[in-house]
């Protein structure tokens, strides 16, 4: 693995602008689920406004002894450029299988493990198995990991490179051009990466890290329509070790220790405005860092959010709050809500299907 020694994040793509010069790249990484309807051939990861030389690591190459781990191995990378269009320069980073003998083959798909193979695709699963965040890879599922219906990708940049816009997607095979892939027609439905970034401590004040998760926009954004709804499960920590991004993508750190530390799980709806338009729902959290706390560690786990949608405008609408409830949409819930007309009653169940997760940690710069 390149020297990255700040700002870890086993789980998520297009950690924004680091906050403290001592902070030194970003580093992300993610399980996400095909929810594409079929098998799919490959990922693409699109991040606007950055170039080929601003990336330090496109996984597994932090593991390049052992491309293995995940059934496509090391992915492509490709510079484009829409400014004469009115659009962004960028790069797009692709983990595909290729076209051979008139069938997709993944570069290690056949690769032994635990007694079975990665297989040359990730299969389609309708209700899928939940994650701890760094999970869908030979390391972390092992003999499930080919028919888990997920992967594990993710890409570090360089330091005081700022991200732009990141959108993923699931490459399917084009029905009418056999051997071609294209982008499935939704964006995959894992939500981009939190953004972590170091506020340095007044005077006689701790240290925080100040970190903002944010649904996507609509792959098409409408005027006046809200954009897809989550519901995020969060699980924070803090350690007295530095994190490690390879130790904790192979399970050797546990996310506490439960002998001295208690975890803090809070849930939250996050939802893109309509263009143009304030009032973002988003889960933001300002963590102060306890004295002889040297790292802080969260999961970000992702649901689709299946509860009442305004009618007029697409926003979600959350169950009446409980006594004592921890802020807006604190927890899933099931309700119920009958037509004083008709009689008849709606069943909302808030939290959906799992979509899946990411992994972050925050080592706080040497003193």
């Amino acid at each position: 693995m390149r020297s990255l020694t700040m700002l870890l994040a086993t789980a998520t793509l297009g950690i924004g602008q680091i906050g403290h010069a001592q902070v030194v790249g970003s580093l992300d990484n993610f399980d996400v689920f095909n929810d594409s309807g079929e098998t799919a051939e490959g990922f693409e990861i699109e991040v606007e406004d950055v170039a080929a030389v601003d990336l330090t690591r496109e996984f597994p190459s932090n593991f390049s002894a052992t491309p293995w781990v995940i059934r496509y191995g090391l992915p492509a990378v490709t510079e484009y450029d829409d400014t004469a269009t009115g659009g962004h320069r960028g790069v797009r980073v692709t983990w595909a299988a290729s076209w051979n003998g008139g069938k997709w083959v993944a570069a290690y798909g056949n690769q032994p493990y635990a007694g079975t193979v990665a297989g040359d695709g990730t299969p389609y699963v309708r209700s899928p198995t939940y994650t701890a965040g760094d999970s869908c890879w030979f390391y972390g599922l092992g003999a499930k990991y080919p028919t888990s219906g997920c992967d594990h990708f993710g890409l570090s940049f360089a330091v005081g490179v700022t991200p732009g816009k990141t959108s993923y997607h699931w490459k399917v095979p084009d029905k009418l051009n056999p051997g071609t892939l294209v982008n499935s027609a939704a964006l995959a439905s894992l939500p981009p990466s939190p953004v972590l970034s170091y506020v340095a401590p007044a005077p006689g004040l701790a240290p925080v890290v100040h970190a903002v998760a944010e649904a996507p926009e609509a792959a098409e954004p409408i005027p006046d329509l809200w954009g897809p709804a989550y519901l995020v499960k969060t699980f924070t920590s803090f350690g007295k070790v530095p994190a490690d991004l390879d130790e904790l993508q192979k399970n050797r750190i546990p996310l506490v220790n439960k002998k001295t530390q208690k975890v803090r799980i809070r849930w939250a709806l996050i939802q893109a405005p309509p263009p143009g338009m304030a009032g973002e729902k988003a889960e933001v959290d300002d963590d102060a860092i306890a004295a002889g706390d040297v790292a802080m560690t969260r999961r970000y786990e992702y649901y689709r959010f299946t509860g009442k949608f305004d009618p007029e405008n697409h926003e979600a609408i959350c169950a009446p709050e409980k006594p004592g409830s921890n802020g807006p949409c604190a927890l899933p819930r099931t309700w119920y809500e009958t037509d004083p007309v008709t009689h008849a009653t709606t069943r909302y169940i808030e939290k959906g299907p799992f979509l899946g997760a990411h992994m972050n940690a925050f080592n706080l710069p040497a003193p």
